[in-house]
């Protein structure tokens, strides 16, 4: 059954109510469907997950903070293709994982923001490069790391948004109460130390401003922010960065029920959702999407 969902959006940039937003700006997707498990039994607390930009269904899925600095491809029925070490890297505490054109092409994009005690001095994000091929066994990457810092102190935050045409680094804080503050990384420069630019806060539809993972569709039309128990579309104009696109109206999607859910990503073909939860052979549930 297709499930279109239109709620009360607020201003990402000024925090005020804007009108219900309408149905036509809404994805029509169905209601999700399990298409199988999580195979690896090392991947238990998925925190992650992106398409491959290169391969037909294959995502790629990262364990949150328990786990060393690697990364997992996987296929949409669950079953594990091969994992990823990643040299000059390190697991403080990743939290979700994108991809988008770089220089070499595709880059992986990997958020290590995580800050639940507020105590961190610094932040990274890694840059990888898509894997040319995906080829079962063990297998080493280099990285570049992006290292920064909030302007206004330290943040916890599980969100990573990156422009899948500029490359464009958004971040979107986790907070208890509150709006979330939305963040951008301006020029990418390895080996110097950043400031996060803030762009705005955001107030989700309905429901706690914890969110736990994002995406932006792969041709920049639509962008996805999720919870533990909510999904959330904002439609997009290329054109625009995704604080920007926060600040229009957004649609509640439809969203399993899932253990810990934080992991959402676009299929490659962007006619699709992915999410997942965590726990040991956690289920990869997809909803199939027309356009908007």
């Amino acid at each position: 059954m297709s499930a279109r969902w239109c709620r009360l959006a607020a201003c990402a940039a000024a925090v005020t109510a804007i009108p219900a937003c309408s149905e036509d700006s809404c994805p029509s997707c169905d209601d999700p469907v399990r298409q199988g498990q999580v195979a690896n039994a090392e991947l238990t607390e998925v925190s992650g997950v992106t398409a491959s930009g290169r391969f037909d269904d294959v995502f790629y899925a990262h364990n949150d903070s328990s786990d060393r600095a690697r990364f997992f491809a996987l296929a949409t029925n669950g079953s594990d293709l091969a994992s990823f070490e990643i040299d000059g890297a390190d697991n403080d505490d990743w939290e979700d994982i994108a991809r988008a054109r770089c220089a070499s092409g595709d880059c992986l994009y990997i958020a290590d923001i995580g800050d639940n005690e507020l105590m961190r001095t610094s932040y990274a994000v890694y840059v990888v490069d898509e894997p040319t091929a995906i080829e079962p066994g063990v297998h080493t990457l280099s990285s570049q790391s992006l290292s920064f810092t909030y302007p206004d102190g330290p943040h916890d935050a599980e969100v990573l948004l990156v422009h899948p045409l500029t490359g464009v680094v958004t971040i979107v804080t986790k907070v208890e109460e509150g709006p979330a503050g939305i963040y951008e990384l301006g020029q990418l420069t390895p080996d110097v130390d950043l400031v996060a630019e803030k762009r705005g806060e955001l107030t989700p539809p309905k429901g706690s401003s914890k969110f736990t993972g994002g995406a932006i569709h792969p041709d920049a039309t639509g962008l996805l922010l999720r919870t533990k128990t909510r999904l959330f579309y904002w439609p997009m104009d290329p054109k625009q960065t995704a604080a920007e696109a926060l600040r229009n109206e957004a649609c509640r999607l439809e969203l399993a029920d899932e253990v810990q859910g934080e992991a959402v990503a676009w299929q490659r073909s962007g006619d699709g959702i992915v999410t997942i939860g965590e726990g040991l052979n956690a289920a990869v549930n997809v909803s199939r999407c027309g356009g908007a």
